[in-house]
């Protein structure tokens, strides 16, 4: 009895602790499922802050990952349309991830509300990255993002693996979340 109560209570911390890095899941009236994750600052760059994390997106069976970036709201910068980040491994490959179709858009129009970053950060874009891609995170650290923006670029190295680690726990999560 007292193992099968350690158990229950094991997996409803668990599941809460899952459900507080999960910042919105809705499905629109075109059954599309969004679900974003809590991301993280990448720091402050040529001025330019960056929020950035993971996303899924489910219709029917398919599912798809981009990465989500949020410029900071004092950033006289934009987005351009097709611009992509570049995404650096500590083994030398750099994986490309384009913006997707439709492009930036200013954060107050698009229906994820992020808390804090919805009311700091004032440009946002989804970046198309592939689930083999992110295997390849899981594997090699991050040492640097490269994101094109205009007039000028954001790029940011990183000495520890903080945004690998934070991309690959998201990606488990939206595994399981999403199938």
């Amino acid at each position: 009895m007292l193992r099968k109560m350690f158990f229950l209570i094991f997996a409803l911390i668990a599941t809460a602790a899952s459900a507080q890095n999960i910042v919105y899941d809705q499905t629109n009236q075109n059954g599309v499922r969004t679900v974003v994750c809590s991301g993280l600052n990448a720091g402050v760059s040529n001025s330019i802050d960056a929020y950035i994390t993971l996303s899924g997106f489910k219709y029917n069976s398919t599912v798809r990952y981009s990465i989500s970036v949020s410029i900071g709201s004092l950033a006289e910068t934009d987005i351009p349309q097709n611009s992509s980040m570049i995404i650096t491994l500590a083994n030398g490959k750099e994986i490309e991830c384009p913006t997707v179709i439709g492009g930036p858009s200013v954060l107050q129009s698009i229906d994820v509300q992020l808390s804090d970053v919805y009311q700091n950060f004032r440009r946002f874009a989804y970046y198309n990255i592939k689930a083999k891609d992110l295997k390849k995170i899981q594997k090699s650290s991050i040492v640097q993002i490269d994101i094109q923006l205009y007039p000028s670029d954001y790029s940011v190295s990183f000495n520890d693996n903080q945004l690998g680690n934070l991309l690959s726990a998201n990606y488990g999560l939206l595994k399981e979340t999403l199938e």
